[in-house]
């Protein structure tokens, strides 16, 4: 080093501060990429609230194994708690005017479907229904039903 005219100080300093700035590097990144995953997490959760325990197709596709079974241990964790304490958090936040709704179906659905009162529908392509909140909310949700206003 002393032949190139080094000094072999100046030297250590300019290692010490690459490893420094590399570490700090990695660091950052680090927490970028953390705070990424949560977001991610974060919305996976949320995704619970808006479109049910059941993840549609195009949701699906665009997560990886991790994360759908983010989603399955999150929602088997409310379904429990939810049938310990008997009650549906996942029905509306806000108090219905009228607990029955009135609906047209948007995707054919099928026969069969056991309602809440032990009673079974058939859900015809464009058929409107007059039902209560609570059956229609997994539907609405999946996009299979459209609530009809006025």
């Amino acid at each position: 080093m002393q032949e190139e005219g080094l000094d072999i100080q100046t030297a250590k300093n300019a290692d010490h501060y690459g490893a420094l700035i590399h570490h700090l590097a990695v660091v950052r990144n680090k927490r970028c990429l953390m705070a990424y995953m949560y977001n991610r997490a974060e919305i996976i959760r949320n995704l619970l609230w808006k479109i049910g325990h059941v993840l549609p197709q195009e949701i699906k596709v665009k997560l990886c194994n991790t994360e759908e079974e983010h989603f399955k241990n999150h929602s088997k964790a409310l379904k429990n708690y939810m049938l310990k304490v008997e009650v549906d958090l996942t029905v509306d936040m806000v108090p219905p005017k009228d607990p029955y709704i009135k609906v047209r179906v948007i995707d054919d659905i099928g026969e069969g479907i056991l309602l809440s009162d032990d009673k079974s529908a058939n859900f015809a392509l464009h058929s409107m229904h007059l039902l209560k909140r609570t059956d229609a909310e997994q539907f609405i949700a999946q996009g299979k039903m459209e609530e009809l206003t006025g």
